[in-house]
């Protein structure tokens, strides 16, 4: 399993010219096979990008990607080329869907088959990971999942008797309240209704204070990077930014021409930006 940042730390070298052709800079994918149909690596002669079709390729090792030569690339001026390099779905940024039509959110990350090619999961910029059995479709526009929610038209064919089950214990529950609440309260009543107040008070207190001891130990998990990870901080540290990186939630930002810092590269994974990262630097 490789997801399209790991791939990222990996060159690209051709076994009959017995040297490294390139750097893997993006992927692109296939909206038809919801698959990913083809790399794009910075040459390593002009740096300039080249797109490589994925079933050109010989192997992903844990090193080095393989390829039998340097014609295995697609022609550096080919119109096809140009357009993948340009314009190809990414995948990273579409924003996703429900079945319904709700928005979920945008794509952070995502994993794929190095063997097929196939996206297995998808994760969203809040986390969420949606894997291939939720896939609805992918388009350039934006990816629809589905999430368990029923649609209109399958409410619809939702047997009355069902509907009328599930409203009918609603009702009488509103109609027990209206009248408890036409009665005049007790003094025991009142001063039961202060010890639940006090002690629903407390809970609140205490529920408050596990959260944000939760939120603290996220934080303090969300820096401690994967191996993948870490060996993509290494590559970038010493870098400079050819473009402006915001990170998603606006927290992390870092200016065109800026030399990238160890502390800067971790504050950027604190904040799910090293793809950001890596797409903005002058490999």
């Amino acid at each position: 399993m490789e997801t399209n940042e790991s791939i990222l730390t990996r060159s690209v070298v051709g076994i009959d010219d017995r040297k490294v052709l390139g750097t893997m800079r993006e992927l692109r994918v296939d909206c038809d096979t919801l698959a990913v149909g083809h790399y794009i690596v910075s040459s390593a002669t002009t740096n300039t990008p080249l797109a490589l079709p994925f079933d050109n390729v010989l192997a992903v090792g844990d090193t080095f990607i393989t390829v039998q030569s340097r014609e295995d690339f697609l022609p550096s001026g080919s119109p096809q080329g140009q357009a993948l390099i340009a314009d190809g779905f990414a995948l990273i940024g579409a924003d996703v869907f429900t079945r319904t039509g709700n928005k979920l959110g945008t794509v952070a990350t995502y994993a794929f088959d190095p063997v097929f090619g196939t996206v297995n999961s998808i994760t969203l910029a809040d986390g969420t990971v949606f894997p291939a059995e939720t896939f609805v479709f992918f388009a350039p526009e934006f990816v629809f999942v589905d999430d368990g929610g029923k649609t209109a038209a399958e409410l619809r064919e939702t047997p009355q008797a069902e509907v009328e089950v599930a409203v009918a214990p609603v009702a009488e529950e509103v109609v027990v309240e209206e009248v408890a609440e036409e009665l005049p309260p007790t003094q025991e009543e009142l001063l039961a209704d202060d010890v639940a107040a006090a002690a629903e008070e407390e809970l609140v207190e205490e529920l408050i204070e596990e959260a944000d001891d939760e939120a603290d130990a996220e934080v303090e998990e969300a820096v401690e990077l994967s191996e993948d990870d870490a060996q993509l901080v290494e590559f970038l540290i010493g870098t400079t930014l050819v473009d402006d990186v915001t990170s998603a939630d606006g927290a992390f930002a870092a200016a065109k021409g800026t030399v990238l810092t160890r502390e800067l590269v971790e504050d950027a994974a604190a904040h799910d930006a090293l793809l950001l990262l890596t797409m903005s630097v002058d490999a």
